[in-house]
């Protein structure tokens, strides 16, 4: 089965932000407490190192929690000297909660809204990305990367990996697989509401009174495991790029995580 691009429920501007925010809040959660991020974290290392930044512009962060788990892996040493700021098209406020409450003057929350596809304007900074790429379709991606390339800033990006199983996977038998993995993830949201930090009670009331985060955590994450990309998808969207041959590019899968790389020459 080749990468399936259906629509994730999130990705509409008419869903509540108390239900957006309260399935990203769940799924941040989800990666950091699987270490999703334990194996490409040293990529992020590796650019700052190859570039020489010490500033960290994170786009679509979404709750924020997954680029906060990779800040958290670097080495000491190289977050004392790099900042890191997070943003997105509709900023979360747990998120921006989360980040107040850790007082860290090298860690900030745009309030304001910041589109990806700019880039992330003029403000300096390697970009980042975490567990939103997928939601990009290859044209989009194309157009995101183009913007980063235009302005010759260095880019890591992680997200949730093409499963091997699920592409051999015949496509005739894709609703049951999808059936199974959404009956899962909706038993698993139940579970995790009570430890998500901050203390919501919308997210309380959404999960267990009128299930619409655990709705949404069980559709999307279904749909992104159809929508995600393979790192030779990704290679070669990013040498289509105007400006690619200026870039050295990487890309590869540790554990179930994807990261692609991009350092101007």
């Amino acid at each position: 089965m080749k990468r399936v691009h259906l629509f994730e429920l999130e990705d509409f501007d008419w869903m509540p932000r108390s239900i957006r925010d309260g399935g990203t809040d769940l799924l941040d959660l989800a990666f950091d407490r699987l270490g999703f991020y334990a194996g490409v974290a040293p990529r992020l290392a590796e650019v700052l190192a190859e570039t020489g930044q010490t500033e960290v512009l994170d786009l679509c962060s979404g709750g924020g929690g997954g680029t906060l788990s990779a800040w958290r892996l670097l080495p000491e040493a190289r977050r004392a000297r790099t900042s890191l700021t997070l943003t997105d098209r509709h900023p979360n406020a747990a998120g921006i909660a989360r980040v107040e409450a850790l007082s860290d003057p090298r860690i900030r929350y745009a309030a304001e809204e910041v589109d990806a596809m700019t880039g992330g304007g003029d403000r300096g900074g390697v970009r980042t990305m975490s567990g939103a790429l997928h939601h990009f379709t290859p044209d989009s991606v194309q157009e995101l990367l183009t913007g980063i390339v235009g302005r010759r800033a260095a880019l890591v990006f992680f997200d949730v990996a093409a499963s091997p199983a699920l592409r051999r996977t015949p496509l005739v038998l894709a609703p049951i697989a999808m059936l199974l993995n959404m009956t899962m993830l909706f038993v698993a949201s139940l579970l995790l509401v009570p430890l998500a930090r901050p203390f919501r009670l919308s997210r309380v009331l959404l999960t267990y009174l009128v299930p619409a985060i655990p709705t949404l955590v069980a559709w999307d994450g279904t749909v992104s495991a159809l929508r995600a990309y393979s790192p030779d998808e990704l290679l070669a969207i990013a040498r289509s790029v105007p400006g690619s041959d200026g870039y050295v590019w990487r890309a590869g899968v540790e554990g179930n995580a994807l990261y692609l790389a991009g350092i101007p020459r």
